[in-house]
This record gives C-alpha cells, sequence and structure tokens, in this order.
C-alpha cells in the first residue's frame, strides 16, 4: 500500500476586496464610523448586513449617551450613586462591545476563517486597551511637570 504525501492547499490570494472587507472588519471593531464607510464601500455584503452593522454601533452609541444615567457627566438622566459602576460598565459596553459585535458580524457574514477573526477581535481588544490606557495616563498628567 502506497501512501500519498499530502498535498497542501495553494495560499489564497487576496485581491482588492478582500484588503477592503479585511481592514472594513478591523477598524469597525476599533474606528466603526471608518469601518462602516468602508463597510458600505464594499460590495462583498448584503443591504441587510450593511444595515445590521450600522445599527449595532449606533444603538451602544445612543445606550450609552442617552438612555443609561450619566450622572453629572453626561447628557442623560442622573441615577443613584450605587449604580455608578453598573452604569459606567453599561456605557463602556455600549461603546466597545456594540462596535466589535458589529465587526464580528460582518467577519462572519463575509465567511472569515476562524483564527483570522479572532486574531482580528484580539487586534482591536489590543487597541482598544491601549487606547483607554493612554487616556487613563493622560488624566493623571498635570500641566507643568510634577
Amino acid at each position: 500500500m502506497v501512501r500519498e504525501p499530502l498535498v497542501r492547499s495553494p495560499e489564497r490570494e487576496w485581491s482588492d476586496r478582500d484588503i477592503l472587507m479585511l481592514v472594513a472588519v478591523a477598524a469597525t471593531a476599533v474606528l466603526w464610523p471608518i469601518g462602516l464607510l468602508l463597510t458600505w464601500a464594499s460590495v462583498r455584503w448584503r443591504l441587510r448586513d450593511k444595515l445590521i452593522a450600522t445599527i449595532l454601533p449606533l444603538a451602544g452609541l445612543i445606550l450609552s449617551l442617552v438612555i443609561l444615567p450619566a450622572g453629572g457627566r453626561g447628557i442623560g438622566l442622573s441615577g443613584p450613586s450605587g449604580l455608578a459602576w453598573t452604569v459606567e460598565v453599561g456605557r463602556y459596553a455600549g461603546l466597545v462591545g456594540a462596535p466589535l459585535l458589529a465587526a464580528l458580524y460582518l467577519g462572519i457574514r463575509a465567511r472569515l476563517p476562524a483564527r483570522l477573526l479572532g486574531g482580528l477581535v484580539l487586534l482591536a481588544l489590543a487597541i482598544l486597551a491601549l487606547g483607554q490606557l493612554a487616556f487613563f495616563l493622560g488624566g493623571r498628567l498635570r500641566p507643568g511637570g510634577a
């Protein structure tokens, strides 16, 4: 019995449309207005996919700015102080989680390989974490040193 050698599948060639699709998915997770512009410019997704990917981040933004109590810092209703951390988690989930969910949706609808989609999500989470850290550290800095 002769065994045939394992034949590796040929490497996938990426077209300009494929690259646009990847950038649209990644940008939707991090800078969702830009990602959504790229999504609407792409022919890869159907109208329904584009609408869902647009509505998710907008709903998260509306939830975090209008519906969730914002206390003295925002435009929402003021809430009990015991719920302050819950409100902040909800606000952050609306602002960050909804675009991530939209990016995941677009990646799944585009049939991206699971490893590639997971890598894009991890990269987006790392970028968002670095941005949050920079925001936190920037608030601690005082003008004029010391």
